[in-house]
Parts: C-alpha cells; sequence; structure tokens
C-alpha cells in the first residue's frame, strides 16, 4: 500500500516537474516570439510574409504607412488586392526564385503620394528546409532618390556654369563688335531703304544673342553678392510690381497670401528677387489665355516658405525632371533661352534653399521655394 502511494506521488512530482519545465518552455518561446515581433515592428521597412497561395500572413506597422492598410485588414487577404496592380506585376514576375531578388526604384502613385521603393523577395522557409511562402521587404527611398536629383542636379550645374563662363566671355566681346557696327548701319541708311527691315532684324537678333550671353554670365555667377538680411515679403511685393503690366495684358489675376510678421532670410535682394521675377514669367507663359497667379508666403519650422501656382497648361510628367536643365525650354522657338530656372535654381542652392515643383497637365503647376530664415522677424 506504501509503495503503491509512493509511487503514485513520485508520478505526480514528475508530472509537476514536467508541467512546470514546459511552463517555463512555453514563456520563453512567448518571449521570443515577442522579441522577434519588436525587432520587426522596430525596423524603418515594411515587412511582409505570404504563404503559397499568396495570403498575407504577416504585416507590420511600417507596411500599413507605406500602404495605408491595417494589419487587421491585410491578414489573410490575397496580396494582390493590397497593393497597387504594377507592383504586384513586378513581384509576380520574379516568381518562386529559390534566391533573393530585388525591385530597384520601383516608383508609385498610391493614394494620391508618389512612393520610390526598393523590394527585395526571399524565400520563406521551415525548419525542415521546406519551402512554406514568401518574405517582402519593403525599403521607401523616396527622400533619398529626390536628395541624389539635387546633388546630381547641384554638380551638373556648377560644371555647366564653369563652361557657360567661358563660352559667354569668348562670344561676349565678337557680339559687341556686330551689335555696334550693325546699328552703325542702321542709321546711316537712308529712309525707306528696303534694306532697312533687313537691318532691323539683324539688330534684333543681336540683342536676342546678348540677352543670352548676359544670361550664361548670371548662370555662372555665384557668390558675388553681399549677404544681407532680406524681406522676402517685400521682394515679392516689389517684384510683382515689375511684373503687373505684363500680368494684367495677358488677363491673369494675382492673389496674394503673405504672411506676416516674417522672418528674415539671409542672401542677396537682388538675387531673389531674379528667382522671383522667373517664376512670375513662366507662370504667365502658362496662361496665354489668362488665369490665376497665387503667391503665398509663411514662415515654417524655422524656414521662409514661398509658393507661386499658376492656373496654366502644366507640366508634362516626361518633361518634368528637366525643367532646371540648362537650356531645357517647352516654349515656342525665340520664347524662351531655357535659362531662367537653371538659374533660379543655382541662387535657390546659393542661399541653402530648396524648390520642388508639382504639375498637374491640365490644370497648373506649383513650386514650393524654402529658406532658412534668421530668428529675427521683419513687418512690410
Amino acid at each position: 500500500m506504501v509503495e503503491t502511494i509512493a509511487g503514485y506521488v513520485a508520478v505526480a512530482l514528475d508530472n509537476a516537474q514536467l508541467y512546470s519545465s514546459l511552463e517555463q518552455k512555453a514563456l520563453e518561446i512567448a518571449r521570443l516570439k515577442d522579441f522577434s515581433e519588436n525587432i520587426v515592428e522596430s525596423l524603418n521597412v515594411g515587412v511582409l510574409a505570404v504563404d503559397l497561395d499568396g495570403i498575407v500572413e504577416s504585416w507590420n506597422t511600417r507596411m500599413e504607412q507605406l500602404f495605408g492598410v491595417s494589419r487587421q485588414e491585410a491578414v489573410g487577404r490575397r496580396l494582390s488586392s493590397l497593393l497597387p496592380e504594377e507592383l504586384v506585376r513586378e513581384i509576380v514576375a520574379r516568381g518562386d526564385a529559390e534566391q533573393i531578388t530585388g525591385i530597384y526604384k520601383q516608383r508609385l502613385q498610391h493614394q494620391g503620394k508618389s512612393l520610390t521603393l526598393n523590394v527585395s523577395i526571399a524565400p520563406l522557409v521551415s525548419k525542415s528546409s521546406e519551402r512554406i511562402g514568401r518574405l517582402l521587404l519593403f525599403d521607401d527611398v523616396t527622400q533619398r532618390e529626390r536628395m541624389e536629383e539635387q546633388m546630381s542636379q547641384t554638380e551638373k550645374l556648377t560644371s555647366l556654369g564653369l563652361l557657360a563662363a567661358g563660352v559667354a566671355h569668348e562670344v561676349n566681346t565678337p557680339l559687341a563688335v556686330i551689335s555696334n557696327y550693325i546699328q552703325m548701319l542702321a542709321k546711316q541708311m537712308p529712309e525707306g531703304d528696303p534694306r532697312q527691315s533687313i537691318i532691323e532684324k539683324i539688330v534684333k537678333q543681336t540683342f536676342r544673342a546678348s540677352e543670352i550671353v548676359n544670361n550664361l554670365l548670371n548662370f555662372s555667377r555665384t557668390g558675388a553678392a553681399e549677404a544681407a538680411d532680406v524681406d522676402v515679403n517685400r521682394v515679392v511685393e516689389e517684384t510683382l510690381s515689375l511684373v503687373a503690366h505684363p500680368l494684367k495684358t495677358s488677363q491673369i489675376r494675382v492673389v496674394k497670401q503673405l504672411g506676416e510678421p516674417l522672418p528674415a532670410v539671409r542672401g542677396s535682394a537682388n538675387k531673389l528677387q531674379q528667382v522671383f521675377l522667373n517664376l512670375f514669367l513662366n507662370a504667365r507663359d502658362a496662361m496665354p489665355g489668362g488665369g490665376m497667379l497665387e503667391v503665398r508666403t509663411v514662415a515654417h519650422n524655422g524656414s521662409v516658405e514661398v509658393e507661386v501656382a499658376d492656373t496654366g497648361a502644366g507640366i508634362a510628367r516626361e518633361h518634368i525632371h528637366r525643367i532646371f536643365d540648362p537650356f531645357f525650354t517647352t516654349k515656342a522657338s525665340g520664347r524662351g533661352t531655357g535659362l531662367g530656372l537653371s538659374v533660379s535654381y543655382g541662387i535657390i542652392k546659393e542661399h541653402s534653399g530648396k524648390i520642388d515643383v508639382r504639375s498637374t497637365p491640365g490644370k497648373g503647376t506649383s513650386f514650393h521655394v524654402e529658406f532658412p530664415a534668421v530668428k529675427k522677424a521683419v513687418h512690410v
């Protein structure tokens, strides 16, 4: 009897120890699971897992931020119903590769925003090396790509600036001689001479060539002006006064929303005026049938921001990445040199600023310019 009871007690003790051990292992597994999930949630890349049928099994917080779909909505649904169609096509095109594959700089328009993503696709396998699905990582490189484009643009403008300075100086002297002699010839020409119209055309074109040379020189100059505290509102007002007549004759209504008080910007008022002049005249040229020009200024997060928006023809998507390139223009022949925005870009960078453009063909274009502000506030 005693032996039987002792046997039961021994079994009970063994079971208790086994239960305790299993409980500890379960807690350890739960801890490791939580730890792994915390790692996935802490990553600044989107992480998702799908099974062999393309059903989403895992969807982290970064995926929620990138695609605007919550984890609860995503898990259990087909991947093709959650991601943009063009991205799904690229993922499907890579098939069930046994090695890690990637999609480099996939550009998307999703829920009204532009995204550039690097996507890595890896096979998901079990402990027994059996394939059970795929793991996808989504790295948002949108800002990085913009910075790379800006750096490339700056380097390009620096190189072209040196070239432009040399060309402009070489061309300026013979051009001045031609211009002087042709004007002298025009004065000596008797009134009514049939050759007079030809001479006038030559004079007009030499002035145009001179304007191009001066634009080249402006394009190549950096840092020449002495820096001072500049009231951006005042510069905007003065520039609008300069273009008031051409805007009025083009039937363009100007809407101003100038924020006050506005911090000063460190730089050159003349150079900033050149930037705004180019933007205002470009807006006018984009609205040959009239329209509305909106100019807004605001102080925000230690910066002075200026937005110049028009209701014109807009810029085609294939052209928008080239508008700051020297000599690139979409205007008709004889209407522009293609240097205005390049010069403006250089001036803005010289002032440690940024410029961004958004455009919808047929609806209009908006330029957003941002300069670092000095602490002191100024009033108009």
